[in-house]
């Protein structure tokens, strides 16, 4: 009776946990569905701005000399300086001409003009517009993006994998745990336990932390870490690091948000540098720059962001920013986000600045966090 007992709780635990895995596939197969569109519609969108951008250049070039060398190379160098986009495509009164990024992947010929490759890497999204030179007329440019970030989908992917392969650990374990049941039913239970991993929780984010859904840029709540990672960096090389606060007053809709999130992201060289702060605002970290120079950074990029959106800014205090430095202190990542805060709460009260730095006293700070310590 007893063994024919252990036998069948066993069989009940074996066919609850074939549940639960079979569960974890699933569920991992719909994450990577729903992260995969959501990736492709961020994309889309950058993809979009990137585009508008690239045409906005077209048309400036274009009324200075269209289709000389200075502007094909102009185009050819935005072109290869974009995420999203792979072929350009523009015509005029003389002819079209083709801008590729690696030359036949993107852009066919077809009795001497340039076509589109129909690839399935290749997103489907109009992206034509019209140009406007003065003195020309019927030039157009169109272009064709891909349809995802590979970097983000090796991310998905290896997010599934990893509870794949956790799910199959964990059947491999309790098979191998029926099995030794059978052959030896006097000490299974003790055997079983100790057969059984740990599992110790991850405590960290991976390197650049996990990527929002709504900004594509690093989730808020790992910036205390990243912001950790860039300041141990920086001290264990003697360098600076400046951090920025940034929120804008006026209501704007979810694209705008993506948009200014892919600008700050290109500007401060990349999304791993970026993080979500709140429904309008988001935090930058700068390795290697000074309060000076972080403030002069925060300056340029508040004037291209003003000036880049009118229809979104009147005045330039409505975009504010809070900077904090590290200069020469032993500061942690909590400090550092909350005087940056400070600051920045005191530009959007602020009637007239729209950047207020946070400057410290290297020896002062020194001092006060010694007294701490005895204390």
């Amino acid at each position: 009776m007893f063994h024919k007992t252990k036998s069948g709780k066993t069989s009940v635990v074996g066919i609850a946990i074939a549940t639960v895995c079979i569960l974890v596939y699933l569920g991992a197969l719909v994450s990577v569905i729903v992260r995969v569109s959501t990736s492709m519609n961020s994309y889309r969108l950058v993809a979009e701005q990137e585009f508008y951008d690239l045409a906005d250049l077209a048309s400036s070039a274009g009324v200075l000399s269209f289709m000389d060398e200075t502007f094909i190379e102009i185009i050819q160098t935005a072109l290869n300086e974009t995420r999203t986009l792979e072929g350009v495509i523009i015509s005029g009164p003389s002819g079209e001409y083709g801008f590729e990024k690696e030359r036949g992947r993107a852009i066919h010929w077809v009795n001497n003009s340039p076509r589109f490759r129909n690839r399935f890497d290749f997103s489907r999204q109009s992206l034509f517009l019209p140009l406007r030179i003065q003195g020309l007329r019927n030039v157009n440019i169109q272009a064709v993006a891909r349809a995802l970030n590979y970097s983000d989908l090796v991310i998905i992917l290896r997010k599934a994998m990893t509870l794949i392969a956790i799910a199959l650990v964990i059947s491999f374990i309790t098979l191998l745990a029926e099995s030794m049941q059978k052959r030896s039913a006097g000490d299974f239970s003790s055997q079983g336990r100790r057969s059984r991993p740990s599992g110790r929780p991850k405590t960290h984010p991976a390197a650049g932390g996990d990527y929002s859904q709504r900004g594509n840029i690093v989730k808020k709540e790992n910036t205390e870490y990243r912001l950790t990672e860039e300041l141990q960096q920086c001290a264990a090389t003697g360098n600076d690091l400046t951090f920025i606060a940034i929120e804008y007053k006026p209501s704007a809709d979810e694209n705008f948000f993506i948009r200014f999130a892919a600008d700050a992201s290109r500007f401060f060289s990349s999304r791993d540098f970026v993080c979500e702060k709140s429904q309008n605002g988001i935090t930058v970290i700068c390795p290697g720059l000074s309060l000076d120079a972080g403030f002069l950074n925060a300056e340029e990029f508040h004037n291209r962001i003003i000036s880049k959106y009118p229809a979104v800014f009147n005045t330039k205090t409505d975009l504010c920013m809070g900077i904090s430095a590290r200069t020469q202190r032993p500061v942690n990542a909590e400090r550092l986000i909350f005087e940056a805060e400070e600051a920045l709460e005191r530009a959007l009260m602020d009637p007239v600045s729209h950047i207020v730095a946070f400057k410290s006293d290297p020896d002062k700070y020194r001092a006060f966090m010694e007294s701490r310590t005895a204390n």
